[in-house]
């Protein structure tokens, strides 16, 4: 504690701590928000979250920004523990009218490098890896750039583009017919972790155990 005296404990009551951590949009927008929502009904810490694409959330913590972070990196940063989380499940979704307007004939290489995806930022590459393990090779297409989770969605339901959406957002709309698979069946998976400063880890237990009962109720983690 001797590096990190606002955790030390409560000997100044009337000061509020607040602990800057580090997540991936997809995560905020479907089992995040809970995990950190009930750390802080348990406790006096606010928190700060950083929003970085899960590739890069772990250079936060090794420039110092973030106490802890959820990332797509096993390895452990200099001086964090790490935990696996489980798995974000997504899939290429579309609306039934951009199917129909780009696919008539199903998913042709042609036809797919004219249809326009929605992408989060320059960062994300989702949708370049899932054309890539379904086609074999690097592909290149149009895109939006749309740098919101609920965006991604309602975009893919407006017949914007089509998008590589969270399973768990998409999933009703998938039952009712206002999406379709590209691929059907073909799902991409992003592995988490949980890493957190080891010299603070202690004091944040709870704070690990929110993530991580959450975390593993709300992803796959058998896939």
């Amino acid at each position: 504690m001797a590096q990190l005296p606002e955790l030390s404990g409560p000997e100044d009551a009337g000061q509020r701590v607040t602990l800057n951590v580090a997540t991936n949009a997809d995560s905020l927008g479907t089992w995040f928000l809970e995990a950190i929502a009930s750390f802080t009904k348990a406790s006096d810490y606010l928190v700060n979250v950083a929003i970085d694409d899960e590739d890069h959330t772990a250079d936060w913590l090794r420039r110092g920004r973030v106490l802890a972070a959820v990332t797509s990196l096993e390895r452990p940063v200099q001086g964090c523990r790490v935990t696996p989380l489980g798995a974000l499940h997504y899939s290429a979704t579309a609306s039934p009218d951009f199917v129909a307007r780009y696919f008539p004939d199903g998913l042709m290489e042609e036809a797919f490098q004219r249809a326009p995806a929605l992408t989060f930022n320059q960062k994300d590459r989702l949708q370049n890896v899932w054309a890539r393990e379904v086609f074999g090779h690097d592909m290149s297409f149009p895109t939006h750039w749309l740098p919101s989770t609920q965006s991604f969605l309602e975009g893919s339901l407006a017949g914007m583009g089509w998008a590589l959406n969270p399973v768990q957002l998409a999933k009703s709309h998938l039952e009712r017919g206002d999406l379709v698979e590209l691929v059907p069946g073909k799902v991409l998976e992003r592995h988490l972790f949980w890493q957190i400063n080891r010299l603070a880890a202690d004091q944040l237990h709870e704070l690990s155990r929110s993530m991580l009962s959450v975390a593993r109720r709300e992803l796959n983690s058998g896939a």
